[in-house]
């Protein structure tokens, strides 16, 4: 099984146009940072101690020693404790960083960290039939109708627009 680290903009984006249950549900684990944890609404960790307690989540402490390291390795001055965290975590294992945050996946890419951001999470969804692809397609549109960091990208917004047409039951060969 795939791991993927994640950092909080993902958790709070699922949050908002309620994809949890199938995110959740893909064939990842699913790994995050006590930083991470603690930088999101108690509202927010509330419902996602559901995935905790069902070992969907995991949650790993790790000591901040890895701060240090990041200024060593020229990491961005902009990069907030929870995103070192995150990064260290996929660096350390080699494991797959789910973030939105673009400063994090320019460094990530840079230190070649694989990331995916949240247009990859709902296409594993739609690939693992969790959600109906209309629905999927509601789901994302409310996430560009409300965020305006994917509202103001462009190749974020082609993106979602390519992925509108692959899900689409008429262009579908399934």
């Amino acid at each position: 099984m795939r791991i993927v680290v994640t950092d909080a903009c993902i958790f709070i984006d699922l949050l908002e146009c309620n994809a949890c249950e199938a995110f959740f549900h893909l064939s990842i684990e699913v790994v995050t940072s006590y930083q991470v944890w603690m930088e999101l609404e108690s509202e927010q960790r509330k419902v996602l101690s559901e995935w905790v307690d069902s070992d969907r989540l995991r949650i790993i402490k790790i000591s901040e020693d890895f701060v240090g390291a990041a200024k060593e390795r020229n990491l961005s001055t902009s990069l907030s404790i929870a995103d070192l965290s995150v990064w260290h975590l996929a660096e350390k294992s080699n494991d797959i960083l789910l973030t939105s945050d673009g400063v994090l996946r320019k460094m990530a890419k840079r230190h070649d960290i694989k990331t995916h951001g949240l247009l990859w999470i709902f296409d594993q969804i739609y690939e693992e039939e969790l959600i109906k692809p209309k629905d999927l397609i509601l789901k994302l549109q409310h996430i560009f109708d409300t965020n305006s960091h994917y509202r103001s990208n462009t190749k974020l917004y082609e993106s979602f627009e390519w992925l509108k047409k692959k899900w689409n039951p008429q262009t579908q060969k399934r």
